[in-house]
């Protein structure tokens, strides 16, 4: 069997922003404007950070044209240097990135929901975000035209209050545009602007690539694929640089320092205290729409890898009637649920965040190897402004993921060596795989000396 073209532009669209849009912008903002106290940094930022992270979706874009199957940076990685690279990213994405990235964003889902009916308790809280884990993998095995069609569901009414609360609080009255010559003023040190501050932007703006991974379900990919990258990451960056204004326009940079719950209480003072929930139910969307493309790309890595003979044969089977990699699904699910009960993704998440800047830094220097490397190859898009964008793009991500590993060291290196413990199993698969071949090629020469020889089949 073979995926189904099920998701349209709209769909794949869809995706990446509702991948991207998470808690953070409602929780950022306090923090940003204890780094930034210029109120034009403060939103600035938004937008250079936005614009760094649409280098890397156009960098992504000709890359998916390229490849326009499923398996997102592991094709890139393979292609540039071979199936090590691909394989060691989808083993560390197989046991940590994507089962760990699936049981935070579950337990965020669960505190969110309990704040609308109170505390259950611990046990309760890991029950609820195991179930939670069930429903989207259940939905994702039902088929991916079932997973798009919640997807839209989650983000678009995620977006349809975000939209309100953007237009109602600037419409409000209740605002002061003045707020935006506070705060200081005069020279500011780049370094600052570039240091935790954009850090804390950038990973805001994460979950981009995620269309790089489903290929194979999008229609007309070589198209659809580096369109939804550059349209989605481009709603995104408009929508979170007008949600920070109407920060501004509701309290001065100077008061928003320290402040968590910030669009909660923006909410509240532009527009009424009800809308507090409101938020909260568009938090608790938008938190939706990322367990669902999380669950729906992961398991397509997984069969990226199978179809390669690197990881098990099963991964690489789809469902007779759903079109969908159950096993893949099914162990992502387990491992995720795993992790919730012994109550350790946090930890394992923290220390591989390191490895996830590099996959992607390894991805943008990918695009520039490919193109000495391939330059006759097909490329239904072109990355525009070439070859600066992915310059800039890996400069960005390598700027940032030295800062991440000068702050926690241990834990960048832990995260190097459970990503190296995955080569013996790479060069076993190698074997086996080495093996098979072998067999494939004598029996297809057995088969070729009968037929010439006249012996019936």
């Amino acid at each position: 069997m073979s995926f189904k073209r099920k998701l349209n532009l709209f769909d794949a669209t869809m995706l990446v922003v509702g991948n991207m849009v998470g808690a953070g912008i409602f929780t950022t903002a306090g923090f940003l404007a204890g780094e930034l106290a210029n109120p034009w940094l403060f939103t600035g930022i938004w937008i250079i950070g936005g614009l760094l992270t649409l280098c890397g979706a156009l960098t992504y874009a000709e890359m998916t044209g390229m490849f326009p199957r499923s398996g997102g940076d592991y094709l890139f990685l393979k292609a540039a240097y071979g199936p090590w690279a691909g394989f060691l990213l989808g083993w560390i994405c197989f046991w940590i990135i994507n089962p760990g990235s699936i049981a935070v964003l579950s337990i965020a889902l669960v505190k969110y929901l309990t704040g609308f009916f109170g505390y259950p308790g611990v046990m309760a809280e890991k029950l609820m975000a195991v179930a939670v884990i069930v429903f989207f993998s259940v939905v994702n095995y039902r088929g991916v035209r079932l997973t798009g069609t919640t997807h839209n569901f989650w983000t678009m009414g995620s977006l349809a209050i975000l939209l309100i609360f953007i237009i109602g609080g600037l419409v409000s009255g209740k605002g002061d545009w003045g707020h935006i010559a506070g705060g200081e003023t005069g020279m500011f040190p780049a370094s600052k602007l570039l240091g935790p501050a954009m850090i804390a932007v950038i990973f805001s703006y994460s979950g981009w690539f995620v269309t790089a991974y489903i290929g194979d379900e999008v229609k007309r990919p070589e198209r659809n694929l580096p369109l939804s990258l550059t349209f989605g990451t481009t709603i995104v960056i408009v929508l979170y640089t007008a949600i920070n204004a109407v920060y501004l326009y509701a309290i001065p940079v100077d008061n928003l320092k320290g402040v968590v719950n910030v669009g909660q209480v923006v909410g509240e003072r532009l527009l009424s205290s009800s809308f507090v929930q409101v938020i909260t139910l568009a938090i608790v969307l938008a938190i939706a729409a990322s367990i669902n493309a999380t669950v729906l790309a992961g398991a397509r890595l997984s069969y990226a890898i199978a179809r390669d003979r690197l990881f098990s044969s099963h991964f690489e089977k789809l469902h007779t009637r759903h079109g969908t990699p159950h096993t893949a699904l099914l162990a992502q699910a387990v491992l995720a649920c795993l992790y919730i009960v012994a109550d350790t993704f946090e930890n394992l998440l923290s220390a591989v965040v390191f490895i996830m800047l590099l996959s992607s830094i390894g991805s943008g220097l990918a695009h520039l190897i490919l193109r000495r490397k391939e330059p006759f190859t097909e490329r239904p898009y072109r990355t525009w402004g070439y070859p600066f964008t992915p310059l800039l793009f890996v400069i960005a991500y390598s700027w940032i993921a030295l800062q991440v590993f000068l702050s926690s060291p241990a834990r960048s290196l832990l995260g190097i060596a459970i990503t190296v413990s995955g080569i013996p199993f790479y060069l076993h698969a190698i074997r086996r795989e080495g093996g098979y071949a072998a067999r494939t090629a004598v029996v297809a020469a057995s088969v070729e000396k009968t037929d010439s020889e006249g012996v019936p089949e």
